[in-house]
Formats: structure tokens, sequence, C-alpha cells
């Protein structure tokens, strides 16, 4: 009986420890899978982070072109302009030209899909739903495109405030102090004297007008940010009249016009 008895308490313990080893061996299986998991997700991130700066780059890069239409690139140009190599089934999509605060931009969307992935991005709002486990990112233009609209705007600036200074030492060289004189423009447009702004009846890029030279221009304002022309009228939308002025304007990459007046001294 007692031999019976041991032998019931030896199945026992056995029976225990191989609960006890499945436990461990299960136990050890699901922290290996979650350690698993954990690594592709840590890894997946970060070639989405380096999707990330690719696209801006990529997107800095084209600034004067990207957003000259109004409808979205296709998701092969996105990749092939970025340079962005495809993994884990990477899709993106790229939305409308959208417009805020005077700026013209666009939301691209880049993200890894889940199972049955419904992710979307609306092309004319820019807004990126993404379905439930999706892994994802999303660029906007829009700090580009405001920080060239910007700067744009400051050189025009700088443009004006050094065609004014002009205006200002060619009154200060002349004896009568005239203040009835156009400055900024030539008295006889067919032989200018020396120093004297010539006479530009319709707009013309800077680079091209002779101001350069003749008002003492920085050559290097004479772009904008995008590397578009910055034109110049001492003719068309400037004042023949007190107070004198002359036109500066230049395009932005949507079409759009930015334009600024040096202005004559009171």
């Amino acid at each position: 009986m007692r031999r019976r008895e041991s032998g019931y308490a030896v199945l026992a313990v056995v029976a225990t420890m191989v609960t006890i080893t499945a436990t461990i061996v299960v136990g050890w299986a699901t922290l290996a899978t979650r350690v698993q998991t954990d690594g592709l997700a840590q890894v997946q991130q970060q070639y989405l982070d380096e999707v990330r700066l690719s696209l801006l780059g990529w997107y800095a890069g084209e600034l004067a072109q990207l957003d000259r239409s109004a409808e979205p690139p296709d998701p092969a140009t996105v990749l092939r302009g970025a340079g962005v190599a495809v993994r884990w089934g990477l899709r993106v999509a790229a939305s409308e030209r959208l417009v805020r605060e005077s700026v013209s931009y666009r939301v691209i969307a880049a993200w890894l899909p889940g199972e049955g992935d419904a992710s979307i991005l609306e092309s004319a709002t820019g807004r990126f739903t993404p379905s439930a486990g999706t892994r994802w990112i999303v660029v906007s233009g829009f700090d580009l495109q405001a920080a060239a609209l910007a700067e744009t705007r400051a050189r025009l600036d700088r443009l004006a405030r050094q065609l004014e200074a002009a205006y200002r030492a060619r009154l200060l060289s002349d004896p009568s102090r005239d203040a009835t004189v156009n400055r900024f423009r030539a008295l006889r447009c067919s032989a200018p004297s020396p120093g004297e702004m010539p006479c530009i009846d319709d707009y013309v890029a800077i680079d091209a007008s002779g101001l350069v030279r003749a008002a003492g221009l920085d050559p290097l304002l004479a772009v904008n940010a995008w590397g578009a022309p910055i034109e110049v009228s001492n003719g068309v939308d400037a004042s023949p009249v007190v107070p004198f002025s002359m036109a500066l304007r230049t395009a932005t990459p949507w079409g759009g016009a930015l334009s600024m007046f040096a202005v004559s001294a009171p």
C-alpha cells in the first residue's frame, strides 16, 4: 500500500514539474515573441523616420516646382523623387494643393499598412486617417513654403530700401533739391545721365534692367527664394507724380504675385 501511495506521489511530482516546465516554456516563448515584435516596431519606426527626412529633403529641393500644379503627384513620382526604397509594403499619398495664410502647399502621408488596411489621405483637406495598427507619418510643406514666402518678401523690402537710398542720394547731390523731379527715372530716357536710373516702361527682370549698376542694388537680391526673377518697373504701376515710386514684383510657384514699392522721400 505504501509503495502504491509512493508511486502516486512520484507521479504527482512529475506532473507538477511538467506543468511548471510547460509554463516556463510558454512564458519564454511569449517573451521572445514580444521582444521580436517590439524590435520590429522599433526598426519600422526608424525606417519611417528616414522616410520623413527623405520626403522633407525632396520637398525642400522642389519648392519651385512641387506646388505649381493643383493636382497631387502620384505615389510613384513621390517615391522616386524622394529616393525612398519601399519596405514592408510602404504606401504614400499626396494631397491636392492646399492654401493657408496665403501659402500654397501640400501634405504627404506615408504608412506601413496593417492587416485589412483602410488608411486614407483626404486629398482635398490633407487629413490622414490611419487604420488600427498602422504605423505612419505625415509631412507638410507649409513651413517650407511659408519660409520661402517670408524670405521673398524680405528681399523685396531690401530692394525697395536700396532703391529709396539711391533716390535720396540723387536728391541730396542736386543743389536745387527739387522735390518735383522723379529720380526713380531718367529725365531723358534716350540718354540717361551717369547715375540716373534708366527708364523701364514695363516690368523687366532686375538683372536685365541696368539698376544693379545704376542704383547699386545687391545682385543677390535679383531672384526670389524660389529662384524666379524679381522684376522692376518705373513705368507700369509706378507713380509718375509726387510721391514718386518704383514698382517691384515677383511670382510665386503657385501663380500668385508679390509686389512692393520703393517710394520717394517726402
